[in-house]
């Protein structure tokens, strides 16, 4: 008996030596990852250094060349963005909603942080970001939570027509 169960075993792998198996490929299947246990949180201490980045970046490309109070009027418009937004959203998440300001499509929100320079322009920034946040840099804009620059726009560009200019400063004007 087991000679006979030998040799049907033998005839099948012979068998499957033979016949070669059709070449299939698969595409991989997509894995649920399910883990019992609630991922950390990202540190504060993270999501402070990530925002004042999004922030530092933010002063630069949109008012580099305007001087401290032009830096620290758009650094004021996203903090007042910022609060009349729901609870938990971050200044990165203000800065990069859609259409809001020019230069995130070219700058992707993982890479913010490695996007600021050493330029004495990028140190400026910094400086005024950072007085901003720290709340040592009064709000020249009057609460304002929108602008648009006068290089771009000769006249008041139609989204912002039925809000109040507050302040104009450098190539910007700001309102709410």
């Amino acid at each position: 008996m087991k000679r006979a169960i030998f040799i049907i075993l033998l005839a099948g792998v012979a068998a499957c030596a033979r016949t070669p198996e059709p070449a299939i490929t698969l595409a991989p299947a997509a894995v649920e990852v399910f883990s019992p246990v609630p991922a950390d949180p990202v540190p504060a201490a993270t999501v402070a250094a990530i925002d004042r980045a999004c922030l530092i970046a933010t002063l630069y490309f949109e008012a580099g060349g305007e001087g401290a109070e032009g830096m620290a009027a758009v650094g004021h418009v996203v903090l007042n963005r910022l609060d009349t937004r729901p609870a938990g959203t971050t200044i990165c998440d203000v800065v990069y909603e859609r259409h809001q300001f020019g230069w995130t499509p070219d700058v992707p929100r993982a890479t913010v942080s490695d996007a600021i320079g050493s330029s004495q322009r990028w140190q400026n920034a910094a400086i005024v970001a950072d007085a901003v946040l720290e709340d040592t840099m009064r709000d020249p804009t009057s609460g304002a939570h929108s602008f648009y620059s006068i290089l771009q726009y000769r006249k008041k560009p139609r989204w912002a027509r039925n809000l109040e200019v507050t302040t104009r400063i450098g190539n910007h004007v700001f309102m709410r």
